[in-house]
């Protein structure tokens, strides 16, 4: 048997050779990367905008190890090459709109790595808003770290906030907890959808979060309906800032980026705490790594980085299917009628997704105006079939 299986290996890699002329045993110094000079830091949406796209797809079944933290393997499930090819044709023909990346790690590794377009391995690429999912990802580092506990989360949020004038703010503001922003149901509601915005920079940090609750409706138990917005994720990323040493933006680089060994570009919104509905980017591989995490209870290399607990909360599917904890909880083709997906998901196409029953995790990027499922639809179609059983 074991020579059977190392036939079919070798068999798969010739076969690749033949059906993808784009790249799939590229050396490693032939990934799409950057252009010298540019600096990752600095790569927000505007500056991908001017990414020419690449003259032909990199697709690899075997990706290459470049010491980044994740281990490397395969794609050799039968009928790989096959779904392989279908997928690079499809691509080709654009039935996904415009795919940048799409990434597998499956059991420990990362089996499949794909970039066309604008995808570049060290290029982050906007995550819209994947954005709130990685605000959920920076409080499960903080509660891991002690700064606050999963008990906290049923605390009004006003008693994290020490500047706020209670004698101010509208009546049943108190009342929101954290947990009420992590599942979208603060309740804030305002005279205008930009009305946070449209605050600029006049009011800082906290002072920003007194206008905004000043300035909503009254908050009842029924007006505590879930409503997707970027107010809440922005709630947990102040606490945050309060809680950290320094600011949110520097507990972010040191305690997740650091530790993930994240490539990103995270900018600011006007009242000084990173943006939380969107406007942070990452390579898709520092995506993957953040969702094996998920995956794996918290846990990066075997280290407990994120707090299991919180974690265990984000992958319960007893709670159905909905928006919680700033991830998505979806069936997707699944025969059991179970939840079986839970992902951030952003705008145009991005995706950092767990499946959970297949010990599988996805990351695609795009930049599609609509068709905001086709990414997910390339993996659906060609790939996830592979593994299941």
């Amino acid at each position: 048997m074991a020579m059977v299986f190392l036939q079919r290996r070798s068999i798969l890699a010739v076969l690749l050779l033949g059906i993808l002329p784009y790249g799939n045993q590229l050396e490693a110094s032939d990934l799409p990367r950057l252009a010298k000079g540019v600096d990752p830091k600095s790569h927000n949406f505007r500056e991908q905008q001017k990414l020419l796209d690449l003259p032909k797809p990199y697709v690899s079944a075997s990706p290459e190890d470049i010491a980044d933290g994740l281990q490397v393997g395969r794609l050799d499930a039968l009928g790989a090459e096959e779904a392989i090819q279908a997928l690079v044709k499809n691509d080709q023909a654009g039935k996904f709109g415009n795919l940048d990346s799409l990434l597998l790690w499956k059991d420990g590794k990362l089996v499949f790595e794909m970039y066309n377009r604008r995808g570049r391995v060290d290029g982050p690429h906007y995550a819209m808003s994947v954005t709130k999912t990685m605000t959920s990802v920076t409080l499960a580092r903080a509660i891991q770290l002690g700064l606050l506990r999963m008990k906290d989360l049923d605390k009004p949020v006003v008693d994290f906030l020490p500047a706020i004038d209670r004698s101010k703010i509208k009546p049943g503001v108190q009342t929101i907890t954290m947990r009420d922003a992590l599942f979208m149901k603060s309740g804030l509601r305002f005279p205008i959808k930009t009305f946070a915005h449209s605050l600029g920079e006049k009011y800082q940090r906290q002072k920003h979060f007194q206008k905004l609750f000043e300035n909503t409706s009254p908050i009842t138990p029924t007006k505590k309906q879930y409503k997707y917005t970027g107010t809440d994720p922005s709630l947990i990323m102040m606490i945050i800032d309060l809680k950290a040493k320094g600011s949110a933006q520097e507990f972010f680089a040191k305690e997740v980026a650091e530790k993930f060994g994240a490539i990103y570009c995270w900018d600011n919104q006007g009242c000084g705490i990173p943006k939380c509905g969107a406007g942070s980017s990452f390579t898709s591989r520092s995506l993957l790594k953040i969702g094996t995490a998920i995956a794996l209870g918290g846990k990066y290399n075997g280290e407990q980085l994120l707090s299991a607990e919180y974690v265990k909360e984000v992958m319960n599917t007893q709670k159905g299917e909905g928006y919680f904890y700033f991830f998505h909880n979806r069936k997707k083709r699944s025969p059991d009628n179970k939840v079986n997906f839970i992902s951030g998901i952003g705008a145009g196409g991005q995706y950092m997704s767990i499946f959970p029953k297949l010990n599988l995790v996805m990351v695609a990027t795009s930049h599609n105006k609509g068709k905001i499922g086709a990414p997910l639809e390339a993996a659906l179609d060609h790939l996830i079939p592979l593994f299941r059983k």
